[in-house]
């Protein structure tokens, strides 16, 4: 009876891994503004687009009406936000008086919630001022 050899186990190659490494994948990273435009922009065409499909239901009035009220809203949260945006230093966590505060602790310069707020009302404003001036 002859055996069979033994069961090898494959070689493994060193050079493989050192010369070949594996990919690996990137995040890109949107910044906050481009994305809030981004964010309107959709929106700003999704409701030109439903403001369009009930006018041409023949729904003229409650487009009208419902493209006017959603301007109002966008409009009056766009300025809620503008106004309302304290400077950052008074927003963040006190500290006690005298200490030394690391610059990772400091506030930003700038407050990132007004532009963002412009941002994204901007699109959905200037779709639903587009739909009320050609459906009204």
């Amino acid at each position: 009876m002859r055996r069979s050899p033994p069961l090898e186990r494959p070689r493994w190659r060193w050079y493989a891994a050192v010369a070949m490494p594996t990919p690996t994948s990137r995040r890109v990273a949107l910044s906050l503004p481009l994305l809030g435009s981004l964010c309107g922009a959709i929106i700003g065409l999704a409701a030109f687009a439903a403001i369009a499909a009930l006018w041409r239901v023949g729904a003229a009035h409650l487009a009208t009406s419902a493209a006017e009220a959603i301007l109002l809203v966008t409009l009056t949260g766009m300025a809620t936000a503008v106004v309302s945006a304290q400077p950052a230093r008074l927003r963040r966590a006190r500290v006690p008086v005298g200490r030394a505060v690391p610059h990772a602790w400091w506030p930003p310069p700038h407050d990132p919630v007004p532009v963002v707020a412009a941002c994204v009302g901007t699109p959905i404003a200037a779709g639903l001022g587009a739909a009320v001036w050609l459906f009204h």
